[in-house]
């Protein structure tokens, strides 16, 4: 009886601190029937994301969120390639327009930010408060944008700290203020070099030493990141030696943690987890450094540290940096072909695959695709060619498939997903990936089919794998 009482108390405890936050959206005709994704960042540094909840835009053009929380955070509304930033309070309701263009009209293949229209905001709410601010803060920067590097920059800034304070004295919630007070250390890391570090020790100790880092605040993140930016790079002299060692003669994530620890920056534990997995990161692509040791680093950072929440960005760091390597099985792509028949990659067991993005708009990448029917005759026999489609339109897509039955192969269409070319790092088309007859990651990107100018293309390497494909033939004494 006690036991079910307590669990009945647990319950309601538990039911009374999550906060339903409602969104009601409309959008414009072109996105009927779209997928509507509200997202999160896992993490401020790789900016990889977890969906949250999915639903559709209807035959009105409107979408709903029903979204449980307890505490103030940003999320994100995504519909193809299109995402708009949007905080939610606990217990709120929200009423928006998503709009059909990026917000300074240009394009890439995904992430482009739209600003969302509130028909109404809460008072007191989070969007407006941060929306009032940044309008201040983009004044900041218009009238004093010929100051920035000079003396006079921190006498204004000063002046403009004292202004927001008194304007949003009564604000009570912990995630503005914080947003506030990062927001305008970010700009106080903007000074002459000659003051740079008296400056960056009245920083430390007023929003770094003894502070909690909370990683799912991108303001706090963001400052954090900018006042450590290269620091396992940028060190000179003896520590820049003995890191530079450490880095490339007797990699040690222990060694590197003791080394920093010498340093008044960096005497906080989780201050030192977060700046070496960070580093890292970017230390991963310098030519300068193996990726292997790197990496390396990285499990260790993993495996060694402390801190739950950074070890959640390590872990990121460590699947960004992985997801795309040989050997590795990708995220599977399950899409509808031009027959509408749903096709996934894990029907190809037994054969390698060779996969192209491509779209209507891109000229090279129809160009390329010719090729896929001569490469199809010669060696279709072992390798699997497909192609997705990221137009924006379904009927186009559909247009061409049917204005070229002789691309029999499977023309799948991505469904305005534009998460799969996150997962495959497609930034620019025509892109190639080439799986193994396991499904696993030979090369990715992959050599276009075309020879690029050093006369090097996929071809040559289809040519082993046939070769290597192909059973000698067995000759014995007495036989023809």
């Amino acid at each position: 009886m006690k036991l079910h009482l307590l669990s009945l108390f647990v319950f309601f405890f538990l039911s009374i601190n999550v906060f339903s936050t409602k969104i009601s959206g409309n959008t414009f005709k072109p996105f009927v029937g779209k997928t509507v994704n509200l997202i999160e960042y896992t993490d401020y540094i790789t900016l990889n994301y977890n969906v949250l909840q999915t639903t559709k835009v209807d035959s009105l053009g409107n979408f709903f969120f029903d979204y449980k929380i307890n505490e103030t955070q940003q999320a994100i509304i995504q519909i193809e390639y299109l995402i708009g930033i949007i905080y939610l309070d606990p217990n709120q309701e929200y009423s928006i327009k998503f709009p059909p263009k990026s917000e300074d009209g240009t394009y890439k293949l995904t992430r482009n930010n739209v600003n969302i229209i509130f028909d109404s905001i809460p008072m007191n709410d989070i969007n407006g408060l941060v929306l009032e601010f940044d309008r201040l803060y983009d004044q900041f920067l218009q009238d004093n944008r010929y100051n920035v590097g000079k003396s006079i920059f921190h006498a204004q800034l000063d002046t403009f700290k004292t202004s927001v304070q008194n304007q949003f004295k009564g604000v009570k919630n912990s995630y503005f203020k914080n947003y506030v007070r990062y927001s305008i250390a970010d700009l106080e890391l903007v000074t002459p070099s000659s003051h740079l570090k008296v400056n960056k020790l009245g920083l430390y100790n007023t929003h770094i030493i003894n502070k909690k880092i909370n990683t799912k605040h991108h303001a706090q993140m963001r400052f954090l990141l900018n006042f450590y930016e290269k620091t396992l790079n940028n060190q000179i002299g003896k520590v820049g030696s003995k890191i530079t060692a450490i880095l490339q003669e007797k990699p040690s994530y222990i060694a590197l943690d003791t080394l920093l620890e010498k340093d008044y920056f960096f005497k906080m534990k989780s201050i030192r987890e977060l700046v070496i997995a960070e580093n890292l990161y970017s230390l991963y692509y310098n030519q300068n450094y193996s990726p292997i040791v790197i990496l390396d680093l990285l499990k260790e950072t993993k495996e060694k540290g402390t801190n739950e929440e950074i070890s959640v960005i390590t872990n990121e760091i460590i699947k960004n940096i992985t997801k795309l390597i040989p050997g590795t099985t990708p995220t599977p792509i399950k899409l509808l072909n031009q027959k509408r028949e749903i096709i996934s990659t894990s029907d190809f067991a037994g054969k390698y695959v060779y996969i192209n993005f491509w779209a209507q708009w891109n000229k090279d990448s129809q160009a390329e695709m010719d090729v896929f029917t001569r490469l199809q005759e010669e060696y279709g026999g072992i390798i699997e060619f497909v192609s997705i489609n990221i137009d924006a339109s379904y009927k186009k897509y559909e247009s061409y498939c049917a204005s070229h039955p002789n691309y029999d192969w499977n023309m799948l269409y991505y469904g305005g997903n534009s998460n799969l070319l996150d997962e495959f790092n497609i930034y620019a088309i025509p892109h190639y990936v080439l799986l193994d007859k396991e499904g696993k990651i030979i090369h990715a990107p992959a050599a276009k089919p075309i020879p690029n100018g050093q006369n090097i293309s996929i071809e040559m390497l289809f040519h082993d794998l046939k070769k290597k494909e192909s059973k000698p033939r067995t000759f014995r004494i007495g036989t023809k």
